[in-house]
């Protein structure tokens, strides 16, 4: 291979490098930065640094090592914890919801179960922190990409306050978690056609019955 053929190859295995560490980041950018289910404003959009992913690791690593023998506990148990930065939640803009994503990669074939705390921290230093559902996956292959995501309880202000968002990883198994997406939006968020059909079920049920029973009467 002469010096230019080289030089090619060198450069082409770069910019394939460079391809798939962008598709791999653009992979993980899950969560949408637009109004839409989760409310009208995104008020915060962070990806955790390396090192809060390592402090998740550590945990877990721990948490392998002691013979507790069953999952962590919510209420009492160690976390691994991440705090976001402080900003004022406006009571004339409430809900203000926290939505989470995790990426992560399947240990073994099974299911992939995470369980997080996720609230906010007030400024006499209190905080106040809810179980989140829906970070889990289930039937997955040794080795397979998983993306879940998870939306905390809405959150209601009485009045104006500085608050500042916080997740909490209490315990995972059989994942190796590599990038966590945590957004919080305000307002209330865009409702679909199926959610409205859905929480209409029971009237149109009924409409249709009566329907029915009308048109019966009149045969």
């Amino acid at each position: 291979m002469n010096f230019a053929s080289l030089i090619r190859a060198r450069w082409l295995r770069l910019a394939l490098a460079s391809l798939f560490a962008l598709a791999v980041g653009q992979a993980a950018a899950q969560l949408p930065a637009k109004p839409g289910k989760y409310g009208k404003t995104l008020v915060a959009d962070v990806v955790l640094s390396p090192s809060q992913i390592d402090k998740f690791a550590a945990l877990l690593a721990t948490l392998a090592a002691t013979p507790h023998g069953s999952q962590n506990s919510v209420m009492f148990g160690d976390t691994a914890d991440w705090l976001g930065d402080t900003f004022v939640a406006n009571s004339t803009t409430n809900p203000y919801t926290i939505v989470v994503s995790v990426d992560g990669t399947a240990k073994a074939a099974g299911d992939v179960v995470t369980t997080w705390k996720a609230g906010w921290k007030y400024e006499d230093n209190s905080n106040r922190q809810g179980l989140m559902h829906g970070l889990s996956a289930f039937d997955v292959k040794a080795g397979e990409h998983v993306t879940m995501t998870g939306v905390a309880a809405p959150s209601r202000f009485d009045r104006d306050k500085t608050v500042a968002p916080m997740l909490s990883l209490v315990d995972a198994r059989n994942v190796s978690i590599a990038h966590v997406q945590v957004q919080v939006w305000s307002g209330l968020g865009e409702t679909s056609w199926l959610q409205t059909l859905s929480a209409w079920r029971f009237l149109i049920f009924g409409v249709v019955v009566l329907a029915v029973v009308v048109v019966f009467r009149r045969i």
